[in-house]
């Protein structure tokens, strides 16, 4: 995880905790910042996110993926819930 996305976790957690008077306050500073910091929320494209990170050797990719579906799928089944 980056620091970036550890730091979100923190914050949400961090808020749960906020009396709901408060919240109204937090939420406004944060539209405040979001309008005037915020990054270009234009749609960005992901094609190209895997590339180079090895599963272009897997011969038959949608037969190892079918695989692990159905063994991902199969240990969620056996879980025990409480």
């Amino acid at each position: 995880m980056n620091a970036a996305a550890i730091k979100r976790t923190e914050l949400l957690s961090e808020l749960a905790l906020l009396p709901e008077e408060d919240l109204d306050r937090v939420y406004a500073l944060i539209a405040i910042l979001v309008r005037t910091k915020a990054p270009d929320r234009s749609s960005r494209s992901l094609r190209g996110i895997w590339k180079g990170k090895g599963f272009e050797r897997i011969e038959d990719l949608e037969t190892a993926l079918k695989e692990a579906r159905h063994e991902l799928g199969a240990a969620i089944l056996k879980r025990r819930i409480r």
